[in-house]
């Protein structure tokens, strides 16, 4: 399993062995689109979010498991190369059109505010990003659902991570170790989402803890 091993060789060998016409389709693209960020190859990753023809795909940006506009990832990449927050102004029209699903699926308000949230602290709009984590985690904690309350949390833990709440960011990530369904050692280790992490001395600790635990 890759969030406990942190190895997506199976992964990526059963994602390059697709026939042509399920590698272009709407299944097999986001599948490819998640294995080009885990290996960073960010020319590929566009490429396919080229051939996505922009809409939804299926929960695999961030952690709230609902799908989101593919223009996510978008943001995500970009702010990984080093670019600025407003460097597209694509990026404000991916914003609204996450804050017009809110308003569509009042049911499913919880893990979409949570990765607007993870959007806006991308964008560099630090309060509204803080605010709508903390409250996607308050309109579904932990306690009332233990399958998918733990994803709520951890996009609060990237929040914090991209809008420099470092020590916020960790004390959420140890928690989160210590909760089942938490944080997996292959998620912390692979997903490029932590990278504003990865140079602290708390985020080995963390991933050391996890192969203890995993």
């Amino acid at each position: 399993m890759i969030d406990k091993t942190g190895d997506i060789t199976a992964l990526r060998s059963a994602v390059a062995a697709l026939p042509p016409s399920m590698a272009d389709d709407r299944d097999g693209l986001p599948w490819r689109l998640f294995v080009a960020n885990l290996d960073r190859n960010w020319a590929q990753a566009k490429e396919i979010i080229e051939k996505m023809q922009g809409g939804d795909y299926p929960g695999l940006f961030a952690y709230g498991w609902w799908p989101v506009p593919v223009g996510c990832d978008s943001i995500l990449i970009a702010r990984l190369q080093g670019e600025p927050a407003g460097a597209s102004p694509g990026f404000a029209e991916v914003r609204e059109q996450m804050n017009q699903k809110i308003q569509k699926s009042p049911e499913n308000a919880a893990p979409l505010l949570s990765q607007l949230a993870v959007v806006d602290a991308l964008l560099d709009n630090k309060e509204a990003a803080v605010s709508e984590a903390k409250h996607a985690v308050e309109m579904l904690p932990i306690s009332k659902d233990a399958l998918h309350g733990p994803g709520i949390l951890i996009n609060l833990a990237v929040v914090y991570a991209w809008t420099n709440e470092l020590d916020v960011a960790f004390a959420t990530l140890d928690s989160l170790t210590k909760t089942p369904r938490g944080i997996y050692y292959g998620q912390l280790k692979l997903d490029p989402i932590w990278d504003p992490l990865r140079k602290d001395p708390r985020f080995d600790k963390l991933l050391a803890e996890l192969v203890l635990r995993d």
